[in-house]
């Protein structure tokens, strides 16, 4: 049976439970020795404890990737850590090492390699998952107040090997399923340093993966999810007057307009609804709801709205007097307008075109 397209689900998030964690700390720029191992795993305190959780949960999500067919060095060795060949700690610094010769020669902030065994549970069974996170250090200053002669002081210590909770401090991570209980077998994701959601090179062949879908898949799915989706829309859920073209001609203006796509900012792009914030937010829980079915929510990838069919993506409309409009994305993109003529018959309506210059076709 096919493993399930979708990431982990807010249940499965919630039933995560670390079983073993440990991290090993990058020194870039030392000659001597670029990783400083540790030789446990972390004995963690419940706010420790708590701390990584969270750090894995945000971690549960990504592009989808699977294992490629050339080098699996990295599949070897979380098949072996799992199976108990090999112990988790020796593991874990063979991890560790592979991903610090894979960066040699590229600029790397100091930090830590966190490799933690965790189990989910997915349909009544726990299912053991392999995350990988590179954190970066950063600064944290701590203060104790204490009775000085003139009044309380605070005595200042600056840390500059830090872990914090700032989410931006996961500079890359990866979350490795090797049973068959999802379709995919690496969830992966970089801080955005730039327009392009795919994976530096580095850390691809790092992983030894290669996407499952490719951009062009995912755009056309998403689009047929969300068409999908409009079909079950009631009156109750739309402002009056927006109709089901709409919300696809607002998608289609998103994959125009986007460089990477990102699942809460399509849902927000799509469902617009200023007038009622309780009916947007439960319509956007709604689509975001669909996307996450379909193994799209989490997702990044570049959008491809030309893979879409052009009879798809493209709105026409036709009048009683034989004129026919068309158009892509959004209407007021096309600087098109329908309003009801309040001097005309019930559900007469008038189109305004504004336009810079006009081309007659004959024949």
């Amino acid at each position: 049976m096919a493993g399930k397209v979708s990431q982990l689900s807010a249940a499965e998030l919630n039933s995560l439970q670390i079983q073993q964690l440990v991290f090993h700390v990058l020194e870039p720029g030392n000659e001597a020795e670029t990783v400083r191992y540790l030789d446990e795993p972390l004995q963690l305190s419940v706010s420790q404890r708590s701390f990584f959780l969270e750090r894995l949960q945000q971690a549960a999500s990504g592009t989808q990737y699977v294992f490629s067919g050339r080098v699996q060095t990295l599949r070897g060795i979380c098949s072996e850590m799992l199976e108990h060949q090999r112990s988790f700690i020796d593991a874990s610094k063979d991890i560790a090492a592979a991903f610090s010769e894979h960066h040699r020669g590229r600029q790397m902030a100091p930090g830590v390699v966190v490799i933690a065994i965790a189990t989910v549970e997915v349909d009544g069974s726990h299912t053991p998952l392999v995350f990988i996170l590179k954190m970066d250090h950063q600064r944290a200053m701590t203060y104790n107040l204490r009775a000085g002669a003139a009044g309380t002081v605070a005595n200042m210590r600056e840390y500059a090997d830090a872990l914090v909770q700032d989410k931006a401090a996961v500079q890359r991570h990866a979350l490795i399923d090797l049973s068959d209980t999802f379709a995919w077998d690496v969830l992966a994701a970089e801080r955005n340093e730039g327009t392009t959601p795919n994976l530096k090179n580095f850390f691809k062949a790092f992983l030894g993966v290669e996407l499952r879908e490719d951009a062009s898949v995912l755009t056309r799915r998403t689009f047929d999810v969300l068409r999908q989706w409009t079909l079950g829309l009631t009156d109750d859920d739309k402002p009056q007057d927006e109709d089901r073209q709409r919300y696809h001609e607002r998608a289609i203006q998103y994959f125009k307009d986007r460089d990477a796509f990102d699942s809460e900012s399509f849902v927000e792009a799509v469902v617009v609804d200023p007038g009622s914030p309780e009916r947007r937010q439960r319509v956007r829980e709604s689509l975001s709801n669909a996307l996450g079915e379909a193994g799209i929510q989490g997702q990044e990838f570049a959008p491809m709205p030309e893979s879409i069919r052009k009879s798809v993506r493209t709105t026409r409309i036709s009048t009683d007097e034989g004129v026919e409009i068309r158009y892509e994305g959004a209407q007021e993109n096309a600087r098109v307008t329908i309003e009801d003529d309040p001097e005309g018959n019930p559900g007469s309506k008038i189109i305004t075109i504004r336009t810079n210059h006009i081309t007659e076709k004959n024949g």
